[in-house]
């Protein structure tokens, strides 16, 4: 089985082009993770980049591709002496898939904090949570699992058993199985690695994400990272989901904000 850096390794055929072969094994049932998806977008930006990390990204999924080859294309909006934007395509079979702007810059873990809001609700330690299992009580295989160690609070895995706390809330503590230690485009896989927080209102079922901003804060620390979902709204069959995703030391590393329909199966 493919580790993360291999299975989100691009080829960088010609300036701006990045063939990728997506593997559906970090799927949700048949549909690749957009999280995955936007980290194999991110890696072919990089390939082009001045800068070294993503600091902003803003994706667009169009249409579920499949598993099988792809490729990224990649254009330099804007160079500047500190931040770079680019523009990045997924295509698979000659459709995009997966639009995205990136702003690209240099991050560091040692740079002081000038200020930092009030932490989220306490997460559970590691070994008071519950691993999460591949298969959901919907049937659907969450073939993610098998490479994503997710350890979710028990305060919101009541939906699994039948008992939905009733909010549109997710918690755990996420790190990849391979032993793969956090970077950026990691953190982009973290953001949308847990349980969509529609099922604390027991309405579970595939719920694709439409729209994904993710701002990168810092570099991490390597080990576990800890994180929290919030929504605020459910309506129309849309709903919205920002996380918060701490490292090891603590640090707010990573913000991420989404639009994501409800389709049950």
């Amino acid at each position: 089985m493919p580790d993360f850096d291999e299975a989100s390794a691009t080829r960088r055929v010609s300036p701006g082009r990045h063939d990728v072969d997506i593997d559906g094994t970090w799927s949700v049932g048949d549909v690749p993770n957009g999280g995955y998806l936007l980290a194999l977008v991110l890696r072919a930006v990089l390939g082009e980049s001045a800068h070294p990390h993503p600091v902003s990204t803003n994706a667009h999924f169009v249409a579920p591709p499949t598993a099988g080859p792809a490729h990224v294309l990649v254009d330099v909006v804007r160079t500047g002496r500190t931040i770079e934007t680019l523009r990045a395509t997924l295509i698979q079979d000659d459709e995009p898939r997966v639009e995205a702007t990136v702003t690209t810059s240099r991050l560091s873990r040692t740079s002081p904090v000038e200020w930092v809001g009030p932490p989220p609700e306490p997460v559970a330690p590691v070994d008071e949570c519950i691993r999460a299992v591949v298969d959901l009580p919907d049937g659907t295989h969450v073939g993610l699992l098998e490479h994503v160690d997710l350890r979710l609070d028990p305060q919101t895995l009541g939906w699994f058993s039948g008992r939905p706390a009733g909010q549109l809330s997710m918690r755990g503590h996420v790190r990849l199985a391979d032993g793969t230690q956090p970077d950026p485009v990691v953190l982009a896989l973290a953001v949308d690695s847990l349980p969509p927080t529609v099922f604390g209102l027991g309405r579970l079922g595939w719920a694709p994400t439409v729209q994904l901003t993710v701002l990168t804060r810092s570099l991490p620390a390597p080990g576990w990272l800890t994180v929290h979902l919030r929504g605020r709204l459910v309506r129309d069959g849309w709903f919205d989901e920002e996380a918060e995703v701490y490292d090891a030391d603590g640090a707010l590393v990573a913000q991420s904000r989404q639009l994501a329909r409800i389709r049950v199966t």
